[in-house]
């Protein structure tokens, strides 16, 4: 088994464009979001010049109602660069389909409330049942323009594996799973029974003797409650945020905890940090689709990893932990303000679970 963490999608798109050139077998795409800017039509063309026999594409329903973080059936659609993306999109993939791959927009967001949010939050990418990508890292330019990560790991079984997970999520029946290939434990959530398939993440927490490190825009109960826990019994709590986030409340809500309840907050500079990951005790690391937010916890179909494998962990620290912490702001701002997106994230948790038992 070969595994390689790859930072930002530069790295990303360079190893799975060369890997999606060479299937001759089968190529399968999945994404939260796709859309047809700039990165969403050179994967499209990419896939559809693949010389694999079967190329699919598989996205979330989310990107039939977002664009670039905007509502398309809204005030966005006013706007006629957002009309032009949409059009875009649609064009590209009525050419893929023309090419003879298939493209799915799973997850359709109608005709109930429950539906609208329940998402497949999965980014991944199988070619020839040989090699597998995930992380983090969506199909359209916003996306890739911020800081996040993918793992690649070349291991057959390990790969018929994720194909088999693609195709639960292309035909609509999604299974959570728990499998172990080598270092690496993966696990695959419905969105249904993900409390219990969390369980091992959140034991890990509750085991934690001296610290435990955080990269996630988004964190939110009930995790959050469990670094708290963690925290009070000692042990170091580091949390890496970003300074810019594309969802301010929860910008409001890492400030508040943090101060609340002792963390240590690291603001990451300049664009977005879409990454998600946890380190405990220098000894586990996870890493995925979930942002541990209450979203993930309750709601959202996720794809992530747990490992103790020491090649990975100090590939992890030598190139995002140490150099992403060298140069962040090292403290907490509360305020009135992050006081009341601490109350509107706690809010939004309960109503998440409270859809979560519909």
């Amino acid at each position: 088994m070969r595994i390689e963490l790859l930072v930002d999608s530069s790295e990303f798109w360079e190893r799975a464009r060369a890997d999606l050139r060479g299937a001759r077998r089968s190529a399968y795409l999945q994404t939260f979001s796709f859309e047809g800017d700039d990165v969403g039509s050179e994967v499209a063309a990419t896939l559809a010049a693949s010389g694999a026999r079967d190329r699919r594409l598989l996205v979330d329903g989310y990107s039939l109602l977002y664009h670039s973080d905007r509502l398309i059936p809204g005030p966005a659609l006013l706007r006629s660069d957002v009309r032009r993306e949409v059009r875009s999109t649609h064009r590209w993939v009525r050419y893929l389909r023309r090419s003879g791959a298939l493209v799915r927009f799973g997850n359709p967001p109608w005709p109930s409330p429950v539906s609208l949010i329940r998402r497949n939050h999965k980014k991944l990418a199988v070619f020839d049942g040989r090699v597998s990508y995930l992380g983090g890292i969506n199909f359209c330019d916003h996306n890739f323009a911020w800081h996040d990560m993918m793992l690649r790991v070349e291991d057959a079984s390990l790969a018929r594996h994720l194909e088999e997970d693609f195709l639960g999520s292309w035909s609509g029946r999604s299974r959570s799973s728990d499998r172990t290939f080598g270092p690496l434990r993966v696990l695959s959530l419905d969105g249904r029974d993900n409390g219990s398939r969390f369980v091992p993440v959140l034991e890990a927490i509750s085991g934690a003797r001296h610290r435990i490190d955080v990269v996630s825009a988004y964190l939110s109960p009930p995790f959050s409650r469990h670094l708290a826990a963690a925290r009070r019994r000692g042990v170091a709590v580091r949390v890496l945020t970003p300074e810019r986030n594309n969802k301010p409340n929860l910008a409001r809500f890492a400030h508040e905890a943090a101060f609340r309840h002792h963390f240590e907050l690291i603001l990451f500079p300049g664009r977005m940090n879409h990454m998600k990951a946890m380190v405990i005790d220098d000894d586990l690391l996870i890493v995925g689709s979930s942002n541990f937010d209450a979203m993930s916890y309750h709601l959202l179909e996720e794809l992530f990893v747990m490992t103790r494998d020491r090649a990975l962990l100090g590939s992890f620290r030598r190139r995002v932990w140490n150099p992403d912490t060298s140069s962040g702001a090292r403290r907490a701002w509360p305020s009135p303000g992050t006081r009341w997106g601490h109350r509107a994230v706690r809010a939004g948790s309960t109503l998440a679970a409270a859809f979560a038992a519909l």
